[in-house]
């Protein structure tokens, strides 16, 4: 018996993350689907205005990206978002490709098994790329970047150990014979992570072929982990420590349906732990509608 998924099912970095994190998760969001009507974090308030806020900035850079004039994008905005934009306005890396630049673009591959039904999703706040052969390019070159509205910048390792650090680079790779800049090698991928809390301070990630490598084994024993499992029970819960109720349950809406407690993390540790909500209406986070156009 084999694991049954959503017909409009596509993988991305946060499936795979809840996978990671704690298997029951996965199993809970992704193949029940399971609304549960657990707080997300407390105080409930600021975590929503937060994500509010977060969502508007992300649509303002968009349309700076996609043309529209920053100084009548600021005069919209009210605080902290009109601090925020001048930020990225003043702090936006200057160091780009400027041949392609692709805001909130969506790319997907063939992921993981031998009938191609199952897919890999990412969607990218920006990708700034350029061709290689053209006069002013010797290689080609395309940087990711990702725009971060938490409150403070996350730790590097912290960065470096989420699986966005590995899907986005590794699809960008994989897909990049079929996008406007042609082939690229992993060496000419590099991965950045912006924050409005430091926005004179990208986390920086290189990308390399052995990367890649490591990644695609990574991602294919997850994939096949996944795979081999077919009832609840091939997919247990995180380990009962009080480090996974911290960090890991704290921040989950499974939480008391998984008697790992009832009271919501705290917004302001946020940073150090692993935030995980389920909206129904998002957890199918691509649909093979979605993708398909953009895959290869």
């Amino acid at each position: 018996m084999a694991l049954t998924l959503p017909a409009t099912f596509a993988f991305s970095q946060s499936s795979l993350q809840a996978y990671a994190n704690c298997p029951r998760r996965f199993w809970l969001a992704y193949v029940e689907q399971l609304p549960w009507p657990s707080q997300e974090t407390k105080p409930f308030d600021a975590y929503e205005e937060q994500m509010r806020l977060g969502s508007r900035f992300h649509q303002a850079v968009r349309r700076a990206e996609t043309g529209f004039d920053p100084e009548l994008l600021a005069a919209t905005l009210d605080y902290p978002l009109d601090e925020w934009f001048a930020a990225y306005t003043r702090h936006r890396p200057d160091d780009l490709p400027t041949q392609f630049v692709a805001s909130e673009q969506v790319l997907s591959i063939p992921f993981g098994n031998e009938n191609g039904r199952y897919r890999l999703a990412a969607r990218y706040d920006l990708i700034a790329a350029e061709r290689a052969n053209e006069p002013e390019n010797e290689q080609a070159r395309a940087v990711i970047i990702d725009w971060k509205t938490t409150s403070r910048p996350t730790r590097r390792a912290r960065l470096q150990e989420q699986l966005q650090t590995v899907v986005y680079p590794f699809v960008l790779v994989e897909a990049s014979e079929s996008l406007p800049w042609g082939p690229i090698d992993p060496a000419q991928v590099e991965m950045r992570y912006w924050f409005t809390a430091a926005p004179d301070e990208s986390v920086i990630f290189p990308y390399s072929a052995d990367l890649h490598a490591a990644n695609r084994t990574r991602l294919q024993g997850l994939l096949a982990e996944m795979l081999a499992g077919s009832v609840q029970a091939d997919f247990p819960k995180v380990p009962d420590t009080e480090q996974s109720r911290q960090h890991l349950c704290a921040y989950c809406v499974y939480r008391s349906r998984c008697d790992r407690g009832i009271d919501a993390g705290d917004l302001a540790d946020v940073d150090d732990a692993d935030f995980f909500v389920v909206d129904l209406e998002e957890s199918l986070e691509f649909t093979l509608d979605t993708v398909e156009a953009l895959a290869f």
